[in-house]
């Protein structure tokens, strides 16, 4: 004990103490109902279930054993089949996976000879496990596998342990093989093993070896942020080596189990709170040894006969007495005893989960911006007058200044004008006689308004500021702008961090060149950045990032009265709120479309009426064109002007901020509206001009 309360002093200012390992609590048992034949090569290591949900009674432990390949076991433990002969430590599975004209249970594994991820399907005619697989050379040794299928996308994806990385692999099909593209690498130290993955929680959980166990979100296009939930001593419960990780999920919730190897226990923890449930150890009975050093695990719920009622945990089973390592098999109704567990009712893992989010994939996307970090951020979309193929994508760079891209993704121009936060546009502005479209910006360099032209010909900015257009504020973050349907005149708006909005009118300077006057002022509250004015409706949509979506007058005499859109406290939204615009329809129609940063997804609202929430979406990846999807989306724009034959019905463009496959750095992707219109059912248009007077 005082050695424990050294070390912990020790380390105090670097590491907070967390819960002790309690020596003196009462340590509880449960029997092995069933053993699987020894491995033939004397290395059991990893199990996986393969549930029959017609006949749970028939459901199969498949077995990796190292140097003996993949072994195939009933429930009883005797051999069951023939499996596989290439060399593997990891196996799992996961169901309803598409492979040709059919949905399968697609177990896959490592070979650790030639350090590749192998997919079979059970032909349970033949009693043999089919190479379905087409070379994933993973480039390291595996330490850990486990699956993890989307209940965002439905794709299902392999995680991948070794080298003190987890890489994380997207598995499709193609031509009736399985094919890996990989998504992301997040470093995860040195140690990091053994894997295990909750779809419902989104979570993939991981053992590292001398520091404990932690949990990750599973979502490719997530942060990678590592919580702990224990560690090893003298910090946590962990005598040692932290091995084998499950879960038990059941209908309500369920467990995370991790295997204390050193002292031959299991630490369990409840799967929603990670509060600490209690230690485990599996005991002998019946002729069945118990379990030692246990390394990999599996389990289920699911009820796999009258003697397994409640599903079962699978473990390896290092020091099989006097026989070659193998699979102990415990009945989950006596580890719900001796840890006191309520009842579970099962979670059934076969059944396919019916898919209620919307998800879209981009067709494109621009180049990356050059600077790294948090860069790129809000979008404005230009219309060509005469040809819409040749419109383009204006894009800021906030720790640079401003791009332009052609449909395609392709630079045009960037353009060196301080940290320019936000863009927009509006046409028609009458500039020394010429129209003239127009595009603005917040200049957190200096504090000001920078104003540009679009170059017809050229399809590039001119800068035509009357100077250094000073805002007043501390930093100006948000921008929008606004032509009002009554008077014709352009207004550009202006947030601050602090929730400040200010109001200009733009007027012609006299010298070629544009400035402002300031007409209103007034508080959202709080941070605010997304803005979008409707020019037909006057309305002015602010985004108050840690609150609510609100709804002003866009005129310069409409105060600060307001009408909450949707809220974060006990609506749709998700902190942070940032980018909104609007996809214009005919006679008011048409809806809002809002970033809800904080769940890496997109609002849509009716235009009209009070504004009626329609649903989310998410950009995803796409497997065919290799486009990742989009995350952490600051700004973005959005038309239904026909923009040629790829974009007949317009386009969203949404900021990435995680552009990770390939990782590089920020950029935009490109959406064809009917792939948002068709994943929620909403309406297309064509031949929206926004020159026209409204």
């Amino acid at each position: 004990m005082k050695n424990n309360i050294l070390a912990c002093s020790f380390v105090v200012l670097l590491v907070a103490c967390g819960p002790k390992a309690d020596q003196s609590e009462v340590q509880t048992f449960a029997p092995a109902v069933a053993e699987t034949a020894p491995s033939e090569m004397n290395s059991a290591s990893d199990p996986a279930l393969l549930v029959n949900a017609k006949e749970p009674d028939r459901s199969l432990i498949f077995g990796s054993a190292g140097e003996g390949g993949i072994e195939v076991h009933g429930l009883d433990g005797a051999r069951a089949g023939t499996g596989s002969n290439r060399p593997s430590t990891f196996i799992d599975v996961r169901y309803n996976f598409s492979l040709g004209d059919e949905k399968v249970a697609l177990i896959v594994a490592n070979d650790m000879s030639t350090s590749e991820l192998v997919s079979y399907v059970w032909d349970d005619a033949e009693k043999t496990l089919v190479d379905v697989s087409a070379p994933i050379a993973i480039g390291m040794e595996a330490e850990g596998l486990c699956l993890y299928q989307s209940p965002i996308s439905h794709k299902l994806y392999a995680y991948v342990l070794g080298s003190g990385l987890m890489q994380q692999w997207e598995l499709f099909d193609r031509d009736g093989r399985v094919e890996g593209r990989l998504t992301r690498t997040v470093p995860v130290g040195t140690g990091a093993a053994h894997c295990a993955s909750s779809d419902r929680a989104q979570a993939i959980f991981y053992s590292q070896e001398t520091v404990g166990v932690a949990v990750l979100n599973a979502e490719p296009e997530s942060e990678g942020e590592i919580e702990y939930i224990d560690f090893a001593q003298p910090h946590g419960r962990f005598s040692g080596d932290v091995k084998g990780v499950t879960v038990y999920e059941h209908s309500t919730g369920g467990y995370l189990l991790v295997s204390d190897a050193d002292v031959s226990r299991l630490q369990v923890y409840d799967l929603s709170s990670y509060d600490y449930i209690g230690s485990l150890s599996i005991a002998s009975s019946d002729g069945i040894d118990g379990v030692q050093e246990s390394e990999g695990l599996t389990a289920t719920s699911m009820s796999l006969g009258d003697a397994l009622p409640d599903g079962i945990l699978v473990l390896a089973d290092d020091d099989n007495e006097a026989d070659n390592t193998n699979f102990k098999v415990v009945a989950w109704r006596d580890i719900a005893s001796a840890l006191e567990l309520p009842q579970a009712f099962p979670f059934d893992p076969t059944e396919e989960k019916s898919h209620s989010i919307a998800i879209v994939s981009p067709s494109g996307q621009t180049d990356p911006v050059t600077t790294f970090g948090d860069a790129a951020d809000d979008p404005a979309i230009w219309v060509h007058p005469d040809d819409p193929s040749l419109s383009v994508i204006i894009g800021t760079q906030k720790k640079l200044g401003i791009n332009v891209y052609d449909l395609s993704g392709r630079q045009l121009q960037s353009l060196a004008d301080g940290r320019i936060n936000n863009a927009d546009i509006r046409y028609g502005f009458m500039l020394g006689g010429e129209s003239v479209d127009i595009v603005t910006g917040s200049n957190r360099t200096n504090q000001s308004i920078s104003i540009w032209k679009v170059d017809p010909v050229t399809r590039t900015l001119v800068e035509i500021a009357d100077g250094i257009i000073a805002t007043g504020m501390g930093d100006p973050y948000g921008q929008c702008m606004y032509k009002s349907p009554t008077t014709g005149y352009f207004y550009v708006y202006i947030n601050d961090t602090d929730g400040v909005v200010k109001q200009w009118q733009l007027v012609d300077a006299g010298n070629g060149k544009v400035g402002v006057t300031l007409v209103r002022e007034f508080s959202v509250g709080s941070q605010t950045e997304g803005c979008t004015a409707d020019d037909e409706l006057g309305h002015l949509y602010v985004g108050e990032e840690n609150n609510a979506l609100w709804k002003y007058s866009a005129e310069p005499d409409g105060g600060d009265e307001r009408i909450m859109v949707d809220d974060v406290e006990s609506g749709n939204l998700t902190a942070d709120v940032e980018g909104v615009s609007i996809y214009y329809g005919p006679e008011g129609t048409g809806y809002i479309i809002a970033s809800n940063q904080g769940a890496d997804n997109y609002l849509v609202y009716e235009r009209q009426g009070d504004n009626r929430f329609l649903g989310h979406f998410h950009v995803v990846a796409d497997e065919v064109t290799g486009i990742d999807g989009a995350s952490e989306t600051d700004g973005l724009d959005v038309t239904s002007a026909n923009l040629g034959p790829q974009f007949p019905h317009g386009v969203l463009i949404v900021q990435d901020g995680r552009n990770i496959t390939p990782v590089d750095k920020q950029n935009y992707k490109i959406v064809p509206w009917e792939r948002v219109a068709e994943a929620l059912g909403l309406e297309v248009h064509a031949g929206y001009d926004p020159r026209a007077s409204h």
